[in-house]
């Protein structure tokens, strides 16, 4: 099929021109197409990571709740959230698998987020252990057994080791608002003086006084030990490792969300480059097949101009190998017929002629003859 194509002509450099323009455009289109779809997902991925960093918030807010009016309520509500949050990092990441490095800090991030999660539990426990209010945990037993050793001392008139009481009781409540360790040492030597005081009276009841003595102490040294191991600010022990943990997981959070924000804008700007290749690309075989095709045509039509003024005056063959197109090339091959028909006309005429004149002659003759 090839073969029986001329290349040569305009018709076929009209279709060239045709498809290359469809070409162009059809890859234009597609290059659109593919790399829109592509924005797409990485715009929807983005929207997906916003609301991982709104569902982040909303635990910090059940988080900061609890510790600050420890009611179960925001234990509930946070594991309720931290499911939501764990089952979208799971629908995640297979799609940021395909994003290469975003893929390591996405398995960073749910790492982190586990520890997060299992750290906040953890401090639930301890707090709990504690006491979620005055009655529950260490604060109910050691409260519920210096108010027995309260009303005792208070029944039997012992005003003494009442103000020992206060004293200790005193030492508790400021450990208990500024957790501070001086308070703690403070609280033991009033418990010792108490303890002893309590040991030399002559009281029936010393050794149920005691008894509740030591149960309040020792309840109190184990609330002690677990403010200890929760932290006695927000830098220290557990509640430290939780609050730096939880800056650890919203910095991978916004360094993936980072991450994705440059993807995209590398995305937009392959779009504009590509787009820009394949207009020039187009734009300038475009400009070649027409200029090509201008130059021809022009050449061509010079040709025929020149060809008719030189018969004017003389009868000459037109080259049409010179004439480009190969329409022009049969316009000058039937030209060429028409010439020479013409020439052939011209010489039988002029053979006509010739005879005509040769037989005037002989009758010339023939009358002077007579």
């Amino acid at each position: 099929m090839l073969a029986t194509i001329q290349f040569d002509s305009i018709k076929t450099r009209l279709i060239i021109i045709i498809v290359v323009c469809l070409l162009g455009m059809l890859v234009l289109v597609g290059n659109q197409i593919y790399n829109t779809n592509r924005l797409i997902n990485l715009n929807s991925q983005s929207k997906q990571l916003l609301n991982l960093s709104h569902e982040l918030l909303q635990l910090r807010r059940h988080e900061k709740d609890f510790l600050l009016r420890l009611d179960p309520q925001y234990v509930d509500q946070f594991k309720v959230r931290a499911e939501g949050f764990s089952q979208q990092i799971t629908q995640l990441n297979p799609i940021f698998a395909k994003l290469g490095d975003t893929n390591t800090l996405f398995d960073e991030l749910s790492l982190s987020f586990t520890q997060y999660r299992s750290q906040f539990f953890s401090l639930v426990s301890l707090q709990t252990q504690i006491g979620l209010n005055e009655n529950s945990g260490f604060q109910g037993r050691f409260r519920q057994a210096t108010h027995g050793l309260e009303e005792q001392l208070q029944r039997l008139n012992q005003t003494d080791l009442q103000v020992l009481m206060l004293q200790m009781r005193r030492s508790e409540k400021d450990f208990l608002l500024r957790k501070h360790l001086d308070y703690v040492e403070r609280e033991k030597l009033f418990y010792q003086q108490l303890s002893l005081a309590i040991t030399q009276s002559n009281q029936l009841n010393v050794q149920q006084q005691q008894a509740l003595l030591n149960a309040y102490q020792h309840s109190f040294m184990q609330l002690v030990t677990a403010y200890q191991t929760i932290g006695l600010d927000h830098t220290l022990g557990l509640q430290g490792q939780f609050r730096e943990q939880a800056h650890v997981l919203e910095g991978q959070l916004t360094r993936v969300n980072n991450k994705l924000t440059v993807l995209i804008s590398v995305a937009e700007k392959r779009i504009e480059q590509t787009s820009l290749l394949i207009m020039t690309i187009t734009t300038l075989v475009l400009m070649t097949l027409l200029i090509k095709s201008y130059i021809t045509f022009q050449r061509a039509f010079l040709n025929f101009v020149m060809f008719f003024y030189r018969c004017k005056r003389e009868y000459q063959h037109m080259d049409g190998k010179k004439l480009g197109f190969s329409e022009f090339k049969y316009l000058a091959t039937i030209a060429n017929e028409m010439i020479d028909a013409r020439c052939d006309i011209e010489r039988q005429l002029q053979a006509a002629n010739q005879h005509i004149a040769e037989l005037e002659k002989v009758d010339d003759d023939s009358a002077k003859a007579q």
